[in-house]
């Protein structure tokens, strides 16, 4: 069974059980990913919302790029679902780094 990090109303993070990625599943985009390309992803999304979160003039429209490793391929998001990938993306990693310390002690 899965291990579920975070989730809110517009998705969630898991950890599958056998292969150990991380599944980041946020509106109708799914990603599974290594926790090095978790940690990836995570800072590309922050990056992206501190230059947003105060040059967006609409929040609800849908006009934020975010790049992909894929070439000519962009995630549009509005700053109000950037907002949230990110909240589900920070709190699974506070949740990792409590693991992490807990599995040295």
């Amino acid at each position: 069974m899965a291990q579920f990090f975070h989730h809110n109303e517009y998705g969630y993070c898991a950890r599958c059980p056998r292969t150990c990625h991380l599944h980041v599943c946020f509106g109708n985009v799914a990603m599974a990913a290594t926790p090095a390309e978790f940690q990836e992803f995570r800072h590309c999304v922050t990056e992206t919302w501190r230059h947003y979160c105060l040059h967006t003039r609409d929040p609800e429209a849908r006009s934020i790029a975010l790049r992909t490793a894929a070439p000519r391929l962009a995630l549009v998001f509005s700053l109000v679902e950037l907002t949230q990938l990110r909240d589900i993306l920070e709190n699974t990693a506070l949740l990792l780094e409590v693991e992490e310390l807990l599995q040295s002690e």
